[in-house]
């Protein structure tokens, strides 16, 4: 390499009369007593193109450093003509927002990156009806293929439609937490269907975000507190409703005495088995084997919650009171929907004098929301101490936290005892050993 003071070009401005400075620095290093030197191409940006401090970039070759100048220099250029293109009141509006800016310490890039991906969402733009007809069509897609009951796909669109109703044309991305918790509370409903609707709310927004209508869902910020004020505590201090073994001994007589109501056997398994009265709605009585050494209810996925199939033991006293139950063929719950299930339960419920008449003299129940399943998962507990096998015969994952916190309240190992030692009345033995 020849000697860089030879060199005539140690310092020039490219492109021309642009401002912007080459120079060729020549350096030498020594290794192993020999002596050589190279050379570099340093560039300076001034500060008028930059708009800030003076800027420097150094290359090993010439070329590369003088299209690096070429390039700044048109960058700069632009911004320079788009600047007098802006208008009179964009320049004036930039000069007021600048210093703004420049006092909470964000640049006009970082703040247009902001506010670009919440106004402008990747996804495209959706109103609240819009996002919520998306995902009423995307759950039929489900029912149609089977993977979604017909009952869950009907309530989640009822919620979800009036959801859609409430908020409109309103675009989804301007969608804010007050907004839906001042609805959920106009709305007057019980904590309960509150949770229901809320969490029909949570799978409409998750659903938007992944489609990339909002950067984040609103509900994001719903704090512990505040839910709890919209839903109630249900953490592990608040105790389900049990039935006492008296009113479970009430509740089985009353379904064996009022056969017409064909309710006998899914009382039974309700009460004493712990099974779901949405399972027990699908099951068949083929699924009950009461025949074998230790019997059994098959809970097959397709019936199952979730998905999670499952044996359910059938305890000696169940067995007593299946016996007595006259059809034992088809479907257990022997009506068309739900609505015809409820009718019958509330009719048992009055009968078994589960509640009493108001002072307009209408007959309304004390009947608590899962109280058959509450009390077998509390007695089954009370009586073998064991949690993860009472959350297996449930259902339930193998951690037992659900069970602690939603299915047992505090009951004896005595009153464990008692409850799964209610058998029909004497009057109906002959009836057991017969069946038996």
């Amino acid at each position: 390499m020849p000697a860089m003071s030879e060199s005539k070009l140690k310092r020039w401005e490219y492109p021309k009369n642009s401002g912007i400075w080459i120079r060729e620095m020549v350096y030498s290093q020594t290794f192993q007593s020999k002596q050589s030197t190279y050379s570099a191409f340093q560039v300076t940006i001034p500060a008028k193109l930059t708009g800030k401090a003076r800027k420097r970039k150094q290359f090993k070759v010439r070329i590369e450093a003088e299209k690096f100048a070429s390039t700044q220099f048109r960058g700069s250029k632009k911004q320079g003509e788009d600047y007098f293109k802006a208008t009179e009141a964009e320049r004036r509006e930039f000069v007021e927002w600048l210093p703004k800016l420049r006092d909470y310490g964000i640049g006009l890039s970082e703040a247009l990156d902001f506010a670009l991906k919440r106004m402008r969402p990747e996804g495209g733009e959706r109103s609240v009806a819009q996002a919520v007809q998306e995902m009423v069509e995307s759950k039929s897609l489900r029912l149609q293929r089977g993977d979604l009951r017909e009952r869950s796909f009907k309530d989640f669109k009822s919620r979800a439609n009036k959801f859609g109703n409430a908020f409109g044309d309103l675009p989804i991305k301007e969608l804010e937490l007050e907004s839906i918790t001042d609805w959920l509370v106009g709305l007057e409903l019980e904590p309960r269907t509150t949770k229901n609707y809320l969490s029909v709310v949570g799978e409409i927004l998750h659903e938007a975000f992944q489609r990339k209508y909002i950067l984040e869902s609103p509900l994001v910020r719903l704090t512990s507190n505040r839910r709890k004020e919209l839903i109630g505590n249900s953490d592990s201090n608040s105790q389900p409703a049990i039935l006492s073994p008296g009113a479970a001994r009430r509740l089985l007589e009353g379904a064996l005495k009022h056969s017409e109501l064909e309710m006998l056997g899914p009382i039974v398994l309700g009460l004493l088995c712990g099974i779901r009265v949405g399972e027990l709605q699908r099951l068949s009585w083929d699924l009950v084997k009461t025949d074998t050494e230790s019997p059994f209810v098959t809970i097959p996925p397709d019936m199952a919650k979730k998905r999670n199939i499952r044996n359910v033991d059938i305890a000696p006293n169940a067995i007593k009171w299946l016996s007595l139950v006259p059809r034992r063929e088809g479907k257990i719950v022997n009506v068309s929907n739900y609505e015809s299930y409820r009718l019958r339960f509330n009719r048992l419920l009055e009968l078994s004098k589960f509640g009493k008449k108001n002072a307009y003299g209408v007959w309304v129940s004390d009947w608590k929301t899962n109280a058959m399943r509450h009390s077998f998962g509390s007695y089954h507990y009370a009586l073998h101490g064991n949690p993860l096998e009472t959350s297996r015969q449930l259902g339930h994952k193998a951690s037992d936290q659900v069970l602690f916190d939603h299915y047992r309240a505090l009951a004896t190992k005595e009153q464990g005892e008692a409850f799964f030692s209610i058998v029909p009345p004497k009057s109906e033995s002959k009836l057991v050993e017969f069946a038996g």
